[in-house]
């Protein structure tokens, strides 16, 4: 339900940008765009396909979807030509859960729980294709591109140590974090406001994993992939 509530809650925001856009449709010129500078914010839904989240959910509390989060992005579009661009994008995440060991209590009938917080930062450039020119009333358009994926990952909080005698639990703060390659693929919508400045949003798809090292070495690998929703303005060039 959370999911679903938040990714309605964006179709509409969008549906609402672009209906908004329409009485300015009339009133546009015919330009060329040389580029376009574009900020936007989204909702990011991880995979959780690894052994790393496998381990995570059957031995804690919850699941990958407790992880969705809002995403904070900017990107440089640099045109080509009418259809064809360059786009250069950063965009930052961060999702955070608090977890219990799903079988076991302390002495006392508490939960022994830890706060789990995943960080990733990426910078990518991938190309960008539109179907119809930047005068067009919607563009639809796609893209595909790779890049570099900085990510974190930290479990803080009490812990059971399964080998002494008693099982004693014990507090830390366990931290993994790396860089890797990855790869997405975006579809979206573009509505022209004014020749200068419109709305748009998008869908990306995201691919990338990495394996663990620090404190969870010998964990396999981490997930980082997911499903991204965003809608944002871009000023163009």
């Amino acid at each position: 339900m959370k999911m679903t509530s938040k990714r309605s809650h964006a179709i509409w925001v969008l549906a609402g940008l672009l209906v908004a856009s329409a009485p300015a449709w009339a009133q546009r010129g015919t330009y060329e765009r040389d580029g376009a500078f574009r900020i936007h914010i989204g909702d990011f839904q991880p995979e959780g396909d690894s052994e790393y989240w496998d381990d995570k959910f059957e031995d804690f509390t919850g699941d990958i979807d407790d992880f969705e989060n809002v995403t904070f992005g900017a990107d440089y579009l640099l045109s080509l030509n009418r259809n064809l661009g360059l786009l250069f994008s950063g965009n930052y995440y961060q999702g955070d859960r608090t977890q219990a060991y799903r079988d076991f209590v302390d002495n006392f009938g508490n939960d022994i729980r830890h706060d789990t917080t995943l960080e990733i930062t990426s910078l990518t450039a991938g190309l960008h294709f539109s179907f119809l020119g930047p005068n067009a009333p919607i563009i639809p358009y796609v893209g595909a591109g790779g890049g570099l994926y900085v990510w974190r990952l930290e479990e803080d909080g009490d812990f059971i140590d399964f080998g002494t005698v008693n099982d004693e639990i014990f507090s830390a703060s366990l931290q993994s974090e790396g860089e890797a390659f990855g790869y997405y693929g975006l579809v979206g919508l573009e509505a022209p406001i004014t020749p200068r400045i419109s709305v748009f949003g998008e869908a990306r798809w995201t691919r990338v994993d990495d394996e663990l090292d620090g404190d969870f070495e010998g964990f396999g690998d981490i997930d980082l992939s997911g499903r991204e929703f965003v809608a944002g303005i871009s000023w163009n060039l």
